[in-house]
């Protein structure tokens, strides 16, 4: 692929932009050509966060096109169901966090929320190649805080080993990036990347 597509959904507080900055590094890094954009919903902490990230060898616009994502990283399930639909494409790649952040109006009653089992069936109506993890619980477990969900993705995302980056590049990137929490942030990549080991195998198509 001359080219490859990231759409990163979560809520505010969940550490999109974080992927994000690690992911472009890396890229970077290993001599990529690096474009990257983010929406932001109507809360700073709790709305809506999406981003765009695109690297490969000459990326003109920061904006991945609808239906031409090759992975999408889930931090939030229903966000992950919101965006899906929208900007994966054919044979594409969701990792997704099965751990829910609730919004207000669902704590209080007033709205619902689909169960997991739901929200996994319908993202596999979209693509077979759907990893689901509980990321939350298993950064609580391995990195002592559920903050380094983001980083347990992103060790899902590169034990799967679906696109053009080294694991070393981006753990190292990790600990320059985090600074003092870097040895939790590595345990919880390596958690990940143990994850992500297991559903080998999955060939993105090119969607451009």
């Amino acid at each position: 692929m001359k080219e490859v597509n990231f759409i990163i959904c979560g809520v505010g507080g969940q550490g999109n932009l974080l992927v994000e900055k690690i992911l472009g590094v890396s890229a970077i890094k290993e001599g990529y050509s690096v474009r990257a954009a983010d929406t932001f919903g109507a809360a700073q902490r709790g709305g809506s966060v999406l981003s765009h990230l695109r690297f490969g060898s000459e990326i003109s616009s920061s904006l991945v096109p609808q239906g031409k994502c090759h992975v999408l990283i889930g931090m939030e399930p229903g966000e992950a169901l919101n965006s899906t639909p929208k900007f994966l494409c054919k044979n594409g790649l969701v990792i997704v966090n099965t751990h829910p952040f609730l919004p207000a109006k669902v704590k209080m009653g007033e709205r619902s929320y689909p169960s997991i089992k739901a929200i996994l069936d319908l993202l596999q109506k979209v693509t077979e190649n759907v990893i689901d993890v509980d990321a939350t619980a298993l950064a609580k477990e391995t990195a002592g805080t559920d903050r380094s969900m983001n980083v347990v993705l992103t060790g899902v995302l590169m034990g799967a080993d679906v696109v053009p980056l080294k694991s070393n590049t981006v753990r190292e990137v990790i600990e320059q990036l985090t600074g003092k929490f870097a040895q939790a942030n590595v345990r919880a990549f390596e958690a990940g990347y143990e994850v992500g080991k297991k559903r080998r195998g999955i060939h993105l198509a090119d969607c451009q």
